[in-house]
């Protein structure tokens, strides 16, 4: 159970950083009181919007993915919308801070090399950043980000599955392989994929839209 005071507290923290909009202050205040551990039980059990808020801001800042991939990731079905918003922004943190400080910005140069279409390059840095640190999730991420943009669509969906098998969170990587799937000609996967991200974020009415549009298109093919 939490204590009667912990909600309370982290939601003065979190009211205090509204007003002042001073993250280095709401950081050092939440260090000085709470764990990674407490503030994942607060973000999964208080029933105050605010101290969930105030939980995943924290967790944002200096969660870890083995502390709290998971309880950010089942956040993302909250009944709060600016608390699913919030994880989601909090999980593309993590994810990009999840290993050294050398192999994560190695990730952001990656990252930067795909965004700005020097895709061959973003390919050569991932495979060696990935020879290094074979369990960062995101490292193949983005190289099935930059494999897409080549239109090598069966390694770009290889990359996915592999950021799924270290992160099922992963919203990225599943949508990245319900895209594949699709380009690859094989629309029955792609809507097992977009079913399976709904799971996890199952407010979302773009994710319902698209599933009801393959629905409706694999069924006037008679191949549903």
């Amino acid at each position: 159970m939490l204590e009667p005071h912990t909600g309370s507290l982290l939601i003065d923290y979190y009211e205090t950083f509204l007003r002042d909009r001073d993250l280095g202050e709401f950081r050092e205040r939440v260090l000085a009181r709470y764990t990674e551990e407490t503030l994942c039980r607060v973000l999964a059990s208080s029933p105050h919007a605010n101290a969930r808020r105030g939980a995943v801001l924290a967790l944002g800042v200096m969660g870890t993915f083995d502390g709290c991939n998971s309880t950010l990731g089942r956040a993302m079905r909250d009944d709060d919308s600016v608390v699913r918003t919030m994880a989601e922004r909090a999980l593309w943190v993590i994810w990009f801070r999840a290993d050294s400080p050398e192999n994560n910005q190695t990730l952001e140069e990656v990252r930067l090399l795909a965004a700005t279409g020097r895709s061959d390059e973003a390919i050569d840095l991932a495979s060696k950043l990935i020879a290094r640190a074979p369990r960062l999730a995101e490292a193949y991420n983005q190289r099935a980000i930059a494999y897409f943009k080549l239109g090598r669509y069966a390694e770009s969906a290889e990359d996915c599955q592999r950021v799924l098998a270290v992160n099922p969170y992963h919203i990225g990587a599943l949508g990245g392989l319900a895209q594949c799937q699709l380009q690859l000609e094989q629309p029955r996967e792609a809507l097992k994929t977009l079913r399976r991200s709904l799971k996890l974020q199952p407010h979302s009415q773009a994710l319902s839209d698209n599933i009801r549009a393959l629905e409706a298109g694999l069924e006037s093919d008679g191949s549903r």
